[in-house]
């Protein structure tokens, strides 16, 4: 198994982690899967997660309060769609900004609901706060009702890897923020991401892994590879990408592959597609209407292989994973990795 302390973040939970002891009745192990699974002792398989929004907010990201609602809530039901589970509900913390009016208190709670209605889930309670540094966390539930769950392990050589809908929605976002300010207020005022909870569920026989991409494609391809001791080869066109997002990122010159690295990411799901299931794969999609697009294969050789304009590049996904943390701030991260695509496709 890969290793997947080469990236801060995991290298950290492993740290802080390695000395609890776990439920006999979990099925997964770290990192192995979105969600964690346990087994109940009458034989259901219980799915929970937990995730917060933090960064998001305090960068300047997300500052709409219906609009933090809806996300607090769907990065966590995103989750339960990467291991096929149908929603129980939710548990809410909520630390709000300290003086913040109630209407904004208010908002927040109505995208909350706006969210949970549109997924068809409930919120089960919660807890409230107020603080000087503002934090939303949401706690999921569910119940999978499949033979075995589905996970981020499983993936094999000559899978191919299919992704349930546009990438780079989450990071328009980001790089908006940067460049154009009144577009950014915009797509905030209009960004709901919708957990991919039917798709899963009605794709999951013809899988053999999946993760979502709330952390961004690439993070997401890491995790699978190192997990399963196997490469991915991704097959970067602009038809994969939002079309918004390739019309800004053209205007500011910025390599429009690179928006799969930067972490906002946009809440579809990376699923691996056996060989012999492909074909039975792609009818279930066109029946459900569910507009999956091939975006590579899973290979032998460990890493991530970059296929663009007709070459193939091996990335140095430590490095582009890790980087973020050593920037100062957004329109710094930006420069550098524009800078590292310079130097990799020798355009420097």
């Amino acid at each position: 198994m890969g290793n997947l302390n080469r990236f801060h973040e995991f290298a950290l939970v492993n740290r802080l982690t390695k000395a609890l002891e776990r439920n006999p009745r979990q099925l997964n192990r770290t990192h192995q899967s979105d969600a964690e699974i346990v087994r109940l002792p009458d034989g259901t398989l219980l799915a929970a997660t937990v995730d917060g929004l933090h960064e998001e907010y305090n960068l300047g990201l997300l500052r709409d309060p219906f609009v933090l609602g809806w996300c607090a809530v769907s990065q966590s039901l995103s989750d339960l769609a990467a291991v096929a589970a149908t929603p129980l509900g939710v548990l809410l913390a909520v630390n709000f900004p300290r003086g913040s009016e109630e209407s904004w208190q208010e908002a927040f709670f109505s995208g909350v609901n706006a969210v949970l209605r549109d997924h068809g889930t409930f919120c089960l309670g919660g807890d409230t706060n107020f603080s000087p540094e503002p934090g939303f966390t949401c706690t999921a539930l569910g119940i999978i009702d499949l033979p075995a769950p589905l996970q981020r392990t499983g993936a094999r050589p000559g899978d191919s890897l299919y992704i349930t809908g546009f990438l780079g929605t989450g990071n328009l976002l980001g790089i908006a923020s940067e460049v154009d300010k009144v577009l950014w207020a915009k797509l905030e005022k209009e960004y709901r991401p919708r957990a991919r909870l039917r798709e899963s569920r009605a794709l999951a026989p013809y899988v053999s892994c999946a993760i979502d991409t709330s952390d961004a494609l690439l993070q997401g391809l890491a995790i699978i590879s190192d997990l399963n001791d196997v490469g991915m080869v991704f097959e970067h066109r602009p038809e994969l990408y939002s079309p918004p997002l390739v019309q800004m990122v053209e205007k500011i010159r910025f390599p429009l592959w690179l928006v799969n690295v930067f972490g906002m990411g946009e809440y579809e799901l990376v699923l691996g597609v056996p060989a012999q299931k492909e074909e039975e794969f792609l009818a279930r999609a066109g029946f459900e209407k569910i507009p999956v697009m091939r975006i590579g294969q899973v290979v032998r050789e460990p890493g991530i292989i970059l296929n663009i304009d007709g070459k193939s590049f091996q990335l140095d996904v430590p490095y582009l994973l890790n980087l973020f943390g050593t920037c100062s701030d957004i329109k710094t991260y930006l420069k550098a990795l524009a800078t590292y695509d310079a130097k990799l496709r020798g355009t420097a």
